[in-house]
């Protein structure tokens, strides 16, 4: 705990701070008109969403290393949870807005993974196992729904532009 009595775990803070931000920003419908002219590109949208995939892709390396490790290295897990609090950031970047119907949940279930990956430790230093499996089968299930919905919206935003 920091001398202000703060959890000494700044990606806790950055990444409560970027969901924070972002949810505030649709709620008060706060934009940059700078960015949502960006956004309007076609060759921007691409560019951004597949930043997003290439992140995805990339937090899945934790995931592939415990197939072949019931411990995967901790620089691995520490890379994993402070490159995942930024995640947000890259989800602005790409949409202002949460957009409508399977494109909302997409959105709300990215948000969500990232909150549930910011849990992980404070919720680890409860010490109950049924907390940690929950944590854990949960975090799991939507990092394995997100991209069956990334997939097709990536279908939809090539087919249909």
């Amino acid at each position: 705990v920091s001398s202000i009595g703060l959890p000494d775990m700044p990606w806790l803070l950055t990444g409560a701070l970027l969901i924070a931000a972002y949810l505030a920003q649709l709620v008060f419908a706060w934009r940059w008109e700078w960015l949502a002219v960006l956004q309007a590109n076609e060759l921007y949208k691409q560019l951004t969403g597949l930043s997003l995939v290439l992140f995805f892709m990339m937090q899945w390396r934790l995931s592939v290393a415990r197939m072949g490790s019931a411990s995967p290295a901790t620089r691995l897990l520490t890379l994993h949870r402070d490159q995942g609090a930024l995640a947000p950031l890259l989800l602005y970047l790409h949409a202002i807005s949460l957009g409508h119907a399977y494109i909302r949940v997409m959105g709300l279930a990215f948000l969500g993974l990232v909150a549930l990956g910011l849990l992980q430790q404070p919720l680890a230093r409860l010490n109950s196992n049924g907390l940690k499996t929950a944590w854990l089968v949960v975090h799991v299930a939507l990092a394995a729904a997100l991209p069956l919905l990334i997939g097709y919206h990536a279908f939809n935003a090539f087919y249909y532009e």
